[in-house]
């Protein structure tokens, strides 16, 4: 049995919901259990079905992205974040139909061309400036690069 809100679903996966307050209650409740230990958040992610314009994924990152920020405040121990994932790849329970990447991986090349997602160049955005910032919009014309000094 499994109690799900019409509110939590975002995007076309089944796999993926939006809850980023019960993230902050889980860090928080992890937190007051085993005395505030040091968090590690690995894996976390939004699934798509494909294509270049992820908006439903931003809206994924920015959401849980500010509840850890949140959760941080509270006095939560969080060292690290990492995002899932850098590009698609086989997921074991939907192969390659739905996809969690930054980049795009077009499997009908031979070369598995990478492209990147919308979702790249907002979360590089939220690195660069160490801020979120829910109205920026991303030139997806420029190329993806690493800034100069980092």
């Amino acid at each position: 049995m499994q109690y799900k809100l019409p509110e939590w679903k975002i995007g076309e996966s089944d796999m993926t919901k939006f809850v980023p307050w019960g993230f902050r209650s889980l860090l928080n409740r992890i937190s007051q259990l085993y005395e505030n230990p040091p968090i590690l958040i690995t894996e976390n992610g939004f699934a798509t079905n494909g294509g270049i314009e992820d908006d439903d994924r931003i809206t994924y990152y920015r959401g849980y992205l500010n509840a850890l920020l949140d959760a941080i405040d509270d006095g939560v121990d969080v060292r690290g974040y990492t995002a899932w994932s850098l590009m698609d790849n086989f997921e074991w329970l939907k192969g390659y139909t739905e996809r969690f990447g930054l980049y795009e991986v077009d499997y009908n090349d031979p070369n598995r061309t990478r492209t990147p997602r919308k979702s790249a160049y907002v979360l590089k955005e939220i690195m660069r400036t160490r801020s979120i910032d829910p109205n920026y919009e991303p030139d997806m014309n420029q190329p993806l690069t690493i800034d100069d000094g980092h």
